[in-house]
């Protein structure tokens, strides 16, 4: 009887830790560690966190009939710009099975001044001939479908094959859970659901490739529905080449620019506007080595081009850095250079070259506009190498406004306020004048970029410095 006694006890026992097992948390993969506590949003941001929750263990992002955006929405992780790395996460996308139902994820993109995100996407749709595809938003849109493998070449030309798919690899559904698992290793990117291969990209163009940017969940615009993940581990990979402090730094911009891509390999796009010849090896005083630039001749880039209402994208707050590598040959220096601004009174901000009465010859100068009124820094061209390259940056931080030229600062003024905001278009190589834009831009440039913040003294000595090639 003690005997039988024991029995039950160890059958009871082992019947009890084989339930535990089987119903226990599956362990973390050897190198992945969760960025996703279960619970809070803690380490997770969204330009706007009232459609962000947390439901049944997830990240949940919910659009109902009373509460619809107007954008879509990004919950953006807070660790920092990815360069190689391995993903996984579960995800399902409940809604009404309407095909303007999608969802999915972003990884190695640009948030964007309105809050949007552009670069590559983990995508899905309900009602379309695929489930899943790898994406470039506001980019190349499709890169591959569900059962695809690309391959783009150095000019950018796309070369797609169809895949022979695992047995049960289409054999899951949008709005019940399924695992992704992303694989971004340099220039290749593999796509699994449930563990089966689906899509494969390789991205040989290096000017639509990119090597590092932000991850972020998305909340797409839609009809009710709710977009859900959980379980969202990261292990990252050792890249072939580690991004270096300007390139990070670069990334970290809200709006940044290559100016000698291809015309149509911007990202967030641009849209060419007169006589513009991209690709041209930079020559003349302070020439980088191997750079690419763009000549404008009486031309400008407009960033209207398939963009969610560009004209309401704002640089808000109290702070602000806008950088342009640019040269005129001819030592001109009399035109518009990069601006969001409609005359004197409505700017938002503003870099130009004109002649300024108070100085011979031409200035270079930058504004902006606070609740406190408008202000102006400027240096005359004389000042430096009129037709060599010059890095302009000018640099608002509610304090002061500042303005330099290869690293030096040649004009400096107290300023406070916050930014005033308006509807205009940002223009590289013009400026808008009650609603038309004028002084086209007649020479070369390299690099735009445009940060919502101040850049600290070490910061503006890495954009200084010479890009890796």
């Amino acid at each position: 009887m003690k005997y039988l006694t024991q029995l039950r006890s160890f059958v009871l026992a082992s019947a009890a830790c084989a339930f535990l097992i089987a119903n226990a948390a599956v362990p973390a993969d050897e190198d992945f560690k969760p960025i996703f506590d279960g619970h809070t949003l803690a380490g997770w941001l969204g330009q706007d966190m009232s459609f962000w929750s947390i439901e049944d263990g997830a990240i949940t992002g919910n659009i109902s009939k009373e509460h619809s955006p107007k954008l879509n929405q990004y919950l953006v992780w807070q660790g920092g710009p990815l360069d190689d790395f391995e993903l996984k996460l579960t995800f399902r996308l409940r809604s009404t099975n309407s095909p303007s139902v999608n969802g999915g994820f972003q990884f190695r993109s640009r948030r964007l001044p309105n809050g949007d995100v552009a670069g590559y996407q983990v995508d899905n749709n309900y009602k379309q001939p695929w489930k899943a595809r790898l994406y470039d938003e506001f980019g190349r849109h499709d890169l591959a479908l569900q059962g695809e493998r690309t391959v783009f070449d150095i000019e950018g030309n796309k070369h797609t094959e169809k895949m022979t798919l695992e047995p049960g690899a289409d054999d899951f559904r949008l709005d019940e859970w399924h695992e992704y698992h992303l694989i971004a290793q340099g220039r290749r990117l593999s796509l699994r659901v449930n563990g089966k291969l689906i899509a494969e990209v390789t991205d040989n163009d290096d000017d639509s490739f990119e090597p590092l940017g932000l991850l972020a969940m998305q909340l797409h615009t839609g009809p009710p529905m709710k977009a859900q993940f959980k379980n969202i581990q990261l292990k990252r990979l050792v890249p072939d080449r580690k991004p270096d402090a300007r390139e990070m730094l670069l990334a970290d911009a809200a709006l940044s620019w290559q100016l000698g891509e291809r015309l149509n390999a911007h990202q967030p796009p641009l849209k060419a506007i007169g006589k513009i010849t991209p690709g041209l090896p930079a020559e003349g005083q302070g020439a980088h080595t191997g750079a690419k630039v763009a000549r404008l001749e009486a031309a400008y880039f407009d960033l209207q081009k398939d963009l969610n209402q560009p004209k309401l994208w704002r640089i808000p707050g109290s702070a602000l850095t806008v950088y342009l590598r640019a040269r005129m040959p001819d030592g001109s220096w009399n035109s518009a250079l990069i601006a969001k601004r409609g005359n004197h009174d409505v700017v938002n901000f503003c870099m130009f070259s004109t002649d300024l009465k108070e100085t011979p010859g031409p200035d270079i100068g930058f504004e902006v506009h606070t609740d406190k009124g408008f202000v102006a820094v400027s240096f005359p061209v004389s000042k430096v190498e009129a037709t060599g390259w010059l890095d302009l940056v000018g640099r608002y931080d509610g304090k002061a406004i500042a303005l330099l030229c290869n690293g030096r600062v040649m004009d400096e003024k107290p300023w406070s306020g916050e930014l005033t905001s308006n509807n205009e278009l940002i223009l590289i190589g013009a400026e808008t004048h009650d609603g038309e834009p004028k002084r086209f831009f007649t020479g070369e440039m390299e690099e735009a970029a445009i940060w919502p913040r101040a850049l600290t003294q070490i910061e503006l000595g890495m954009l200084m410095s010479t890009p890796a090639k």
